[in-house]
């Protein structure tokens, strides 16, 4: 593309917007200089005249003449920016890092009302900005880490005829949100501050000074009242000043117009208006864009020290269907002269008919209603007046807004009337001042004023843009600008006609050679040269001239370490840097360093010599750049960057001793610990001990206890916000102690004694115990302590026991004696160092024999031999020493000691005895033990005798005798207990079939009584015989049958006679026998063959009456014992059956007696 079809498009969208009553001169002008050029741009557009336009055309309009904006409610301007709270930070002596906060800002037009200002009724706005800022994350505000916030709304009072401010109040709120883990926590939100500062300017504040021209300059006297009102928390103080009223004065210049850094669309030519302060200083700048209406840059310096920075991100204007356009005869006026004005309505661009407004001169108080016509205007005529402006301009008496308000419907239109006592009908005026520089160097476009310097270099492109106005109330003819280059080429151009107070600018393009030496050019510049215009009636203002140094960029050179530790100071030496052009320079160098986690300091500084002595903070990323400015305000910059590397952090312990015993309690203390490049100052580092302290592993201080003896060493480490640790150590001495705390038990098995309220353990005789044994000492010496053990130190003092080791144990250990007995312990480590003895006091308590349970015996019969055997449990060395005894009468004291029942007559464990007597024998026997200590033990052992009931036998000399024979009845063979034999009652029922004694039982007759009876039968036949046995209370019976024959011859009778007492004797020893092994078979022995009969008569007599042979062929007399009958209630007793002896001896007979029967 060339550069004159850039120039081109350009230059395009400028002719595109111009209204039909713009005319565009291009004169493109190329320069003999190589690669340079000058492109001259006349642009005009044309105010209105004073005669009635097309009544559809529309108010806004784009001129050269910038005249005040009319606002709506509703309106909305919203901002980007930053709160700068340096200066607010520095005056409240808080302590943080943080300078600037973030937010947006949002600026309302919120209502529309007249108000009584200085006693006269002036209509304002009512705007209402709201804006929220914070900090980048989290930053540290005394101690308190978190993300500081601050809410600020600002009240205002705009007058609608100039946007000059009435009062301005500004409510700021701080806060700052808890962080944890870099986390900001809103719920956790702590109130800072709450701020409210109200200024009243009297007369208002004139920020602009419509209509607005570059070069024009203006200063205000007012009266300023502030009133301060609010809170602070503790963790800040922030004094509140005293409400104040006092006389100030402010100055503005709009120094520049063009592009202010901001794009927004209609934008490009903003005007930069700067402010200062009484004193000359800047205080701030406002760059107005006419297409919003208002501001597309600011930078406003609030109370308390904050600075309000913003930028447009958009403006939402309200809809506008209706409009209000107000054309004056002319904008510029001459003093106190009648003067008219034409005032339109349109709706959508329709003229509205019938509309009531209020024609509002508010300087000189002129108010009148009107209505619109059918072509939607109204007319009004008013004097110009003569009151001064508020503030002083250059070139003007007063510039005042005239207003037209439909009131309902809160609309309105403004237009500015300048009025000047020295009014020519022309006066085409060229301003110095008002002359512009655009300057493009690289991709860096800057418009350039008197604070930024009007200087270039080689390569730079300028687009100059120069004035021409009329200040006369006539419209001026055509005329003729010329324009003498830098390199001295003359430029003509055509200047269209130019309606009173409008502007027509020359735009000069020009890319400086690198040929172009260093030094001053001028631009040259004179209206109307051959002074053509007879109507001028100023031809002073039609020359001017502007300077521009061109110059070099300076050379910047900047020398700095790679790496630096935090806290140490960095020295960023620039003083190599150099103009090549010649003159001074100065080096602004600007820091930004990235400590992490989006925590940032940024600090900036000017340094004449070019040099700076910076100190980091945090590790992080450090970017440093240094600008060097010359002179002329030529800039070159260098950018370099640095690793600030940690700092470690501080740490030094000690300890209130250098030497503790062992096992002894002592306390280390951080004596120092600090971290010079903390973000935290209030709590700069974390301490954790290395060891298990009383007080925790994270504090100041560490108590331990050393378990072992030598040096003890104890370590702690700080880490610091950035991870960073230093570890320190400590060492003590740790002396020896003797065991201490010793201790001894006495176990049972598994069961540990306790002592009683004596102190005394208690044992028995013969118990096999462990003593247990335990003492404490240092760690090195608690597995080498020795226990030196006395179980038995009374008795046998030589007696040790000896174990190495924390605990001991003497087990399987018994007393054999009772009585109290003294077991020591004794604890001594390698030292030779040893504990108190530890003495034990053990009862030994004798253990009493005891008698086992002895089976209960059975009922015995008389003369039955029984065997008991008592078992008796004692201690071991008492067994032997034991005395045993029966007593087998506790009813009789046969030791005549007075108690029956302790006699001895049967010294042993083991009684192998018999009763004869059930009646006397008695009805228990006692079994006592003693041992050496005289302890005892008995038992009553229950004896049940009972008496062996008799068995009867009865026998008969001749079991047929006949009629009148005398026969022998014997009951020799019955048989009982040897005591009860003497005493036993034979009685005899010689025939059970014949009641003899009339009771009417034939059985229980007695008719003899006696062991041998002799008795006779006088008749024949069957006859029955009863014998019955009584003891002392039992009784058996037999009966036997007796055939008694007729009587035979005398001769028979004679030899029974004879054998009588001989057959006798057989069937008494017969029956006896028979009893026996009845009895012996009832106890399930066998008899086999050798069963005894009962003798018959009649065969002892046809028989061998060789004894032998009778015994051994005795008869079977089963008949004999058919029936054993009881005394009444008597019950046969259980016996045991004797052997063949015994029953023989029971009987009265032995072997010789049955011999000598036979003999």
């Amino acid at each position: 593309m060339s550069n004159k079809t850039y120039i081109l498009q350009l230059v395009s969208p400028l002719v595109a917007m111009a209204s039909l009553r713009t005319c565009t001169l291009l004169v493109v002008i190329f320069l003999i200089q190589p690669m340079s050029y000058i492109l001259v741009d006349i642009s005009v557009s044309k105010e209105l005249k004073y005669e009635k336009r097309d009544k559809f055309s529309s108010s806004i309009h784009s001129n050269s003449i910038t005249d005040t904006p009319s606002w709506l409610i509703g309106d909305v301007w919203e901002y980007d920016g930053y709160l700068d709270v340096s200066s607010f930070v520095a005056s409240s002596g808080a302590s943080t890092s943080v300078d600037v906060v973030y937010g947006v800002l949002d600026r309302t037009v919120t209502d529309m009302y007249l108000l009584e200002i200085d006693n006269s009724s002036t209509l304002v706005y009512e705007v209402i900005s709201q804006g929220t800022y914070q900090t980048n994350g989290a930053i540290d505000v005394e101690g308190q880490t978190g993300c500081l916030i601050a809410n600020i709304e600002i009240f205002e009072i705009v007058l609608a005829s100039d946007l000059s401010t009435y009062s301005q109040e500004a409510e700021i709120e701080v806060f700052v949100d808890p962080a944890l883990f870099g986390i900001c926590f809103p719920a956790l939100r702590i109130d800072l501050a709450e701020l409210t500062v109200k200024n009243t300017f009297n007369p208002p504040m004139e920020w602009y000074d419509f209509p607005l021209s570059v070069g024009e300059s203006w200063n205000t006297n007012y009266s300023q009242s502030i009133e301060f009102s609010g809170t602070t928390n503790d963790l800040i103080t922030i004094p509140i000043p005293e409400n104040t009223t006092e006389d100030n004065s402010s100055s503005w210049e709009v120094v520049s117009r063009g592009y202010s850094g901001v794009s927004y669309t209609g934008c490009l030519q903003s005007y930069n208006i700067t402010s200062y302060d009484r004193d000359g200083n800047m205080a701030g700048y406002r760059w107005y864009c006419p297409a919003i209406r208002g501001d597309i840059k600011t930078s406003l310096v609030q109370s308390f020290g904050f600075t309000l920075v913003n930028e447009l991100v958009s403006y939402s204007p309200s809809t506008r269907q209706t409009i209000i356009s107000i054309e004056l005869e002319t904008p510029l006026s001459p003093l106190d002269i009648e003067t008219s004005a034409w005032i339109n309505v349109t709706n959508n661009g329709q003229p509205v008919s019938g509309k009531i407004l209020q024609f509002r001169y508010e300087k000189e108080e002129f108010f009148q209603n009107i209505t619109t016509n059918q072509d939607g205007s109204a007319y009004v005529e008013f004097n110009s007046g003569e009151s001064r402006d508020n503030s002083d301009g250059y070139n003007e008496y007063g510039s005042h807004g005239i207003l037209a308000w439909i009131q309902s419907e809160n609309i309105i239109g403004v237009e500015t009337i300048v009025i000047d006592p020295e009014v020519f009908a022309v006066d085409l005026v060229t301003s110095s001042s008002g002359v512009t520089v655009s300057r493009n160097r690289g991709n860096n476009t800057l418009t350039l004023n008197p604070l930024i310097g009007f200087n270039a270099v080689s390569g730079d492109s300028l687009i100059f843009s120069i004035p021409v106005i009329n200040r006369g109330v006539q419209t001026s003819p055509p005329s003729i600008i010329e324009i003498q280059a830098p390199d001295g080429t003359i430029i003509n151009g055509q200047v269209p006609e130019l309606n009173s107070l409008e502007e027509a600018r020359v735009e000069l393009n020009w890319t400086i050679p690198a040929s172009q030496v260093f030094g001053n050019i001028s631009l040259i510049f004179e209206v109307d040269p051959s002074e053509e215009i007879s109507e001028d009636g100023n031809r002073s203002n039609n020359f001017g001239f502007f300077n521009l140094y061109i110059g070099s960029l300076p050379m910047a050179i900047m020398s700095l370490p790679p790496t630096i530790l935090t806290m140490n100071e960095l020295f960023i030496d620039g003083t190599n840097s150099s103009d090549p052009d010649g003159g001074s320079i100065i080096c602004d160098f600007t820091i930004v360093a990235d400590y992490g986690s989006s925590v940032f300091d940024e600090f900036t500084s000017l340094e004449s010599d070019c040099t700076l002595e910076w100190i980091p903070q945090d590790d992080g990323i450090i970017l440093i750049s240094m600008t060097v400015i010359d002179q002329e305000n030529d800039q070159s910059t260098i950018s370099d960057t640095l690793m600030a590397i940690n700092r470690p952090p501080i740490l030094t312990i000690g300890s209130d001793n250098e030497s503790v015993e062992v096992l002894s309690p002592v306390t280390f203390r951080v004596l120092n610990a600090s971290d010079l490049d903390s973000n935290n100052p209030s709590s700069p580092v974390d301490i954790l001990w290395k060891s298990n302290c009383a007080e925790g592993q994270v504090g100041i201080t560490c108590t331990v206890v050393p378990t072992d003896e030598g040096e003890f060493k104890i370590e702690a480490v700080a880490t610091d916000d950035d991870g960073e640790t230093t570890t320190s150590n400590y060492s003590v001495n740790v002396t020896n102690i003797a065991p201490f705390n010793p201790l001894a038990e006495v176990w049972l098995g598994s069961m540990k004694l306790i002592p009683d309220n004596r102190g005394l353990y208690s044992i028995q005789e013969g118990d096999n115990f462990t003593l247990y044994g335990q003492a404490s000492d240092s760690l090195n010496d608690i597995n080498s302590l020795e226990h030196h053990w006395q179980p038995n130190a009374e008795s046998f003092p030589n007696l040790n026991f000896t174990t190495v080791g924390e605990i001991s144990t003497v087990s399987n250990f018994s007393y054999n004696y009772s009585g109290i007995k003294f077991a020591i312990l004794t604890v001594t480590d390698d030292d030779g160092e040893e504990t108190e003895p530890l003495t034990l006091l053990i009862q030994v308590v004798n253990f009493e024999p005891q008698i086992l349970p002895i089976p209960q015996i059975p009922q015995i019969s008389e003369d039955e031999e029984i065997e008991i055997v008592a078992e008796v449990v004692d201690s071991y060395n008492d067994m032997e020493s034991l005395i045993y005894c029966f007593d087998l009468n506790p009813e009789i004291d046969s030791d005549e000691d007075g108690a029956a029942k302790n006699d001895c007559d049967i010294n042993s464990n083991v009684l192998v005895h018999s009763w004869p007597d059930a009646s006397t024998s008695p009805d228990f026997i006692i079994f006592h033990v003693s041992d050496n200590d005289g302890s005892t033990d008995f038992t009553e052992i229950e004896i049940d005798v009972v008496n062996t009931p008799p068995v009867a036998l009865a026998s008969v000399n001749a079991l047929n005798p006949t009629e009148g024979d005398k026969i022998i009845l014997s009951a020799n063979g019955s048989i009982d207990s040897v005591n009860d034999m003497e005493s036993l009652t034979f009685h005899w029922d010689l025939d059970i079939s014949l009641d003899s004694d009339g009771d009417g039982n034939p059985s229980n007759d007695i008719d003899m009584m006696g062991r041998w009876i002799e008795a006779s039968y006088d008749s024949e036949g069957l006859k029955q015989v009863k014998l019955t046995v009584i003891d002392e209370s039992e009784s058996h019976s037999v009966t036997m049958d007796i055939n008694v024959a007729t009587a035979p011859s005398m001769l028979i009778q004679h030899s029974t006679s004879i054998f009588g007492i001989i057959i006798v004797a057989i069937i008494s020893l017969s029956g006896y026998i028979y009893y026996t092994r009845r009895m012996m078979t009832e106890d399930g022995k066998d008899m086999g063959n050798d069963e005894l009969n009962v003798i018959d008569f009649d065969d002892t007599f046809s028989k061998d009456t060789n004894p032998d042979s009778l015994i051994n062929n005795l008869p079977v007399a089963p008949d004999l014992l058919q029936e054993h009958d009881i005394i009444e209630n008597k019950k046969e007793p259980d016996i045991a059956t004797p052997d063949d002896n015994e029953r023989l001896q029971n009987a009265g007979l032995d072997i010789e007696d049955i011999e000598a029967l036979f003999e």
